[in-house]
């Protein structure tokens, strides 16, 4: 039997986050600190941009996120990066580009200490950039990626921990777009091996996935069907054009098939199953352990009863 404190390190360490609704709606500017961080984010609507822009922290040198949805495909997310010494004005010159109409909310990250410097800025600017583009969770519209690395090595190994953090914040509150779809939590943990693996077989697909970070992840090379049957959502049929214009479902020799050219995420069996089959269907019936045969559905109510009856 492990001891108590073999079952805590077993465990992931929780992390206290602190919100504060500065208006007292959650649909206002909202403050979020993690504890024993140095760093602050405040996000925002868009409509709430004016209060954003005139709060204390928009005076700082930090780095800053728009996100929204893509006017011309919905289905895909759309994210621009920024830094400045002064973020308020950035903002409000974003706010009346007609390029940047696009965003529905702003993130803004700075340093509660102000020791955030102007090449900081630049350093975890370009640092967010590619975690963006190697996650392929969003499209990044920024027309240039700098490469920038103008730090001694002690203060980018300072930038990396403070990224770590951002890291960790964004999803939380809204921003996931730094994630990668195969990591399950802590981005350096590899997947463990008592982590069950699901298959789907109907209509000829091959596909295989499992649960990750709280999303249900198809693994590379699982194969879709390429015909659609005519319950099809739009939701679904909007993010399968969206996978093949990204090069992600790629076509196979015989043209019946979609293999997948990366892991992707989706919010539930159902979605991810809806997406392979090309049409409307029961994820939990249909996804089973590849282990025993059980179905998703069967899994997850042995896992409740389990949980219930307290069982580790």
């Amino acid at each position: 039997m492990k001891s108590d404190a073999a079952n805590y390190r077993a465990r992931r360490i929780g992390r206290t986050l602190k919100l504060f609704l500065v208006d007292g709606s959650p649909t206002g500017v909202i403050t979020a600190e993690l504890g024993n961080w140095s760093g602050k984010a405040v996000v925002a609507p868009r409509t709430a941009l004016p209060d954003l822009i005139k709060r204390e922290e928009a005076s700082r040198t930090g780095v800053y996120l728009l996100m929204g949805p893509d006017p011309d495909n919905t289905a895909r997310t759309l994210v621009y990066v920024g830094e400045s010494d002064s973020v308020r004005t950035r903002l409000a010159s974003h706010d009346s580009d007609d390029a940047k109409q696009f965003f529905t909310r702003v993130c803004l990250i700075v340093s509660k200490d102000e020791n955030l410097t102007k090449a900081h800025g630049r350093y975890l600017e370009a640092r967010i950039m590619a975690l963006i583009r190697a996650a392929s969770r969003a499209v990044l519209v920024n027309g240039t990626e700098p490469d920038f690395k103008g730090l001694p090595e002690p203060e980018i190994a300072d930038m990396e921990g403070f990224l770590s953090e951002i890291e960790i914040l964004l999803p939380v509150l809204g921003f996931d777009v730094l994630r990668r779809a195969a990591e399950s939590g802590d981005a350096d943990s590899p997947a463990r091996a008592d982590e069950p693996i699901f298959t789907f077989t109907e209509a000829g697909t091959n596909a295989r996935a499992r649960e990750a970070g709280g999303e249900f992840v198809v693994l590379a090379g699982s194969l879709a069907r390429v015909k659609e049957t005519n319950t099809i959502h739009d939701g679904a049929k909007d993010q399968r054009r969206q996978l093949v214009e990204d090069g992600v479902l790629v076509k196979s020799a015989d043209g019946q098939h979609y293999t997948f050219a990366r892991d992707v995420a989706f919010s539930s069996p159902s979605g991810a199953a809806a997406v392979v089959y090309g049409g409307n269907i029961s994820g939990p019936a249909t996804w089973r352990r590849e282990s025993d045969g059980l179905t998703y559905k069967e899994w997850r109510q042995q896992q409740l009863a389990q949980a219930q009856g307290g069982e580790e």
